[in-house]
């Protein structure tokens, strides 16, 4: 049985490992110096069609007017393209921030045209399905906020998210009301 996970064929020798052909020009992005990274495609199949549609048919089943949930790709995607990928510092000191995206809100804002709650809004809704985990950082007296985006989580069919736990992670979908409404 073939794995889409690893990009090589295992064998029990490992000096005989060989790269399993890949579609496209994806063996050239992989390969590429520069960094470039892949995305979970179980993520586009079934998370976010399932969170979509939750969110359309149960959170905001009640509203006339429904908010735009399918910004919630964008930003995923925003959130993965500006990742901290140092694990050390310059100075040879473990990175805190390392795996964290710790975008200001307003180059969130200016990349997707979204206004400060909206930004909340989604990752409260990302978190609340186990697809981020958001944690408040203070420097001196100025506050940010950083996204840990999960590259790989496990999925079940129906397109919930495993947590580390094992568990299946349910949505709170008072999550997806913005404060404002609550």
């Amino acid at each position: 049985m073939s794995s889409n996970v690893l990009a090589f064929n295992q064998s029990g020798d490992e000096s005989k490992r060989e790269r399993k052909p890949l579609p496209n020009d994806k063996a050239m992005l992989l390969d590429n110096p520069q960094g470039f990274e892949v995305y979970n495609r179980e993520l586009m199949r079934k998370v976010f069609p399932r969170l979509i549609n939750e969110a359309l048919d149960v959170a905001y089943a009640e509203y006339k007017r429904k908010p735009e949930i399918r910004d919630v790709v964008a930003f995923y995607f925003l959130l993965q393209s500006y990742i901290d990928g140092n694990y050390l510092r310059a100075d040879g000191t473990k990175n805190d921030r390392f795996g964290a995206c710790f975008l200001k809100y307003e180059t969130i804002q200016e990349h997707l045209r979204l206004d400060r709650a909206r930004i909340n809004l989604l990752a409260s809704v990302l978190e609340t399905n186990g697809i981020i985990r958001t944690a408040g950082h203070y420097e001196g007296t100025k506050r940010f906020k950083w996204y840990f985006p999960s590259f790989c989580p496990r999925i079940t069919d129906d397109g919930y998210i495993v947590n580390e736990f094992g568990e299946i992670v349910k949505p709170d979908f008072s999550a997806y009301i913005s404060k404002r409404k609550r």
